[in-house]
């Protein structure tokens, strides 16, 4: 009988958990309880967003890449056929929904951040309320938070496609009705509006799911109305949003960014298998331990507890309840997806953005009984905790410097970023033409005049894209482009750059140089007009 209050579950507790209960399974979370650690939720990610009172930090990684095209839209400019994306239009179309509603402004962006994050940590703990019981429910979420999400805090599509593909993996955790198949085929369609492939492939693992379950279902829709209920809202989503670029750009124009560009020219370490644990920080000292562990908790989970987890589904076929089998199936399936949608470059911001599912899978498998099993999960709830305090103590304690610019008052913690922002917003005004640092040109409120956000050294600038960039800034020639140091590999075929760097080295002078990290990684910011000219 389900206890009053309880909020955690959506299905019959006798189709959901074992006949036999393990002795740690709690009934069902009252709504206080799970009000309670969604505020605590909301308070840690805001102690790593923003600067006590209220000053956000700024905002680093790709998501910048997405924060731009997003200003360039509500400047009037259109995706595709103005400036180039690969990948499809869903995150540049809610960054530009929120600066078009709250404006241009570096909290803004900070605050999508802890809007996703909490909104990720839902979707988790519903998911989490089909598979466990008692407060191991909160335990996703938290590992989430502390070890995957803090890691990985640069808002790029591959969170979002992970959110919508988890919340289709719920909603069909609830029930094969057609409604509940026509939901999972539309939220698929909306989670390939953000990464075609995440969005794609857990499609695929749902149409999976839906011919596995059918083989010994009797009583439930045809496999062909399912099929159709999965496949309807899916191609429909898609085609009238991709329509609507379509009639906008052109079909070749969309076809070549989204479908040809990605596996083509897509190249480099970042984009090969190569790249897996080439991220692991280095050890120096017990600090660094401390540093390393969400790097081994992600890098130990995705994808290696999936074989781990269906091992224990085979092991266990005759004793779990059927539902519960069912819901652990499919979670398998659509962790599996999202982690091939990344198989081809799994770096470990990527393979953190897809651990949600594998998150889950470690809960229940340390939900068993057994004093080895009972350390393990104890273990994790300690470790968890100790990090859900330090990581905002670290954040809020370490040095940090703030500039009011042009979007907002807005506070560093690398003092190297903080004086290349610094000398910059001096020497410029907002609005002004600048080119090749996405960031700069945000923050400063400076405009790209090109079709580009920058110049890559390898295939992901194409030839005629660095044609178009030298025309573009011809036209509008900017005061100061940044330059990237050349690489051994500058002579590589693959680098398209050279009539660029020549350009810039015929009409522009080296007026500053930032050194960046400690690894010497340095941008220069030139200047038009020869020296001394």
């Amino acid at each position: 009988m389900r206890p009053r209050g309880a909020s955690c579950h959506y299905a019959d507790d006798a189709t959901l958990m074992p006949e036999r209960q393990p002795p740690y399974a709690g009934e069902g979370l009252d709504r206080p309880t799970l009000a309670l650690s969604f505020a605590a939720a909301l308070i840690f990610l805001y102690l790593r967003t923003f600067r006590l009172p209220a000053t956000p930090f700024v905002g680093i990684g790709d998501q910048i890449l997405f924060f731009a095209r997003a200003a360039r839209m509500v400047h009037g400019q259109v995706l595709y056929r103005d400036f180039f994306e690969l990948v499809p239009p869903g995150t540049d179309l809610i960054y530009a929904a929120a600066f078009r509603l709250f404006g241009i402004h570096a909290w803004v962006m900070q605050a999508w951040a802890i809007a996703l994050g909490l909104a990720l940590c839902w979707v988790i703990t519903w998911v989490a309320g089909r598979i466990l019981r008692g407060t191991l429910v909160l335990l996703p979420a938290l590992l989430f938070l502390v070890f995957d999400f803090s890691s990985g805090l640069d808002l790029t599509h591959h969170w979002y496609s992970t959110l919508f593909a988890l919340a289709a993996v719920g909603v069909l955790m609830g029930g094969v009705s057609l409604q509940r198949i026509v939901a999972a085929g539309a939220l698929c369609a909306i989670a390939t509006q953000f990464t075609q492939t995440q969005g794609g492939l857990t499609f695929l693992a749902l149409a999976v799911y839906l011919l596995w379950r059918k083989r010994g279902e009797t009583q439930e829709p045809g496999i062909l109305k399912q099929v159709a209920a999965l496949a309807l809202p899916f191609a429909l989503v898609l085609s009238c949003v991709l329509g609507y670029y379509v009639y906008k750009a052109g079909f070749r124009t969309i076809f070549f960014d989204l479908v040809v560009f990605p596996p083509r020219f897509l190249s480099g370490e970042v984009n090969s298998p190569r790249t897996y644990l080439r991220q692991l920080p280095p050890v120096h000292g017990p600090a660094d331990l401390v540093h390393l562990i969400p790097f081994v908790f992600i890098y130990g989970l995705v994808p290696y507890i999936y074989l781990l987890g269906l091992y224990q589904l085979w092991r266990k076929r005759d004793v779990l309840p059927v539902a519960l089998r069912q819901n652990l199936l499919l979670l398998h399936l659509a962790g599996v997806a999202l982690f091939l949608a990344v198989a081809n470059g799994p770096r470990f911001f990527r393979l953190c953005t897809v651990a949600p599912p594998a998150i889950l899978i470690c809960v229940w498998l340390v939900s068993q009984p057994g004093p080895a099993i009972r350390c393990a999960r104890l273990l994790l709830w300690l470790v968890a905790a100790a990090f859900a305090l330090l990581l905002p103590f670290n954040r809020q304690t370490q040095w940090h410097a703030t500039l009011n610019l042009p979007i907002g008052r807005t506070a560093f913690s690398d003092p190297l970023v903080f004086h290349e922002f610094q000398w910059l917003a001096q020497r410029t005004q907002p609005s002004e033409p600048f080119f090749n640092s996405p960031a700069l040109a945000l923050y400063l409120g400076l405009e790209n005049p090109t079709a580009s956000e920058f110049v890559n050294y390898d295939d992901f600038t194409r030839p005629e894209q660095v044609t178009a960039i030298i025309q573009s800034l011809q036209r509008r020639p900017p005061h100061f482009v940044v330059m990237y140091p050349e690489t051994t590999h500058s002579s590589d075929t693959h680098d398209h750059s050279a009539p660029f760097r020549r350009y810039i080295h015929e009409k522009y002078h080296l007026a500053q140089t930032f050194y960046l990290n400690q690894n010497g990684r340095y941008e220069e910011i030139w200047e038009i007009g020869k020296m001394g000219g």
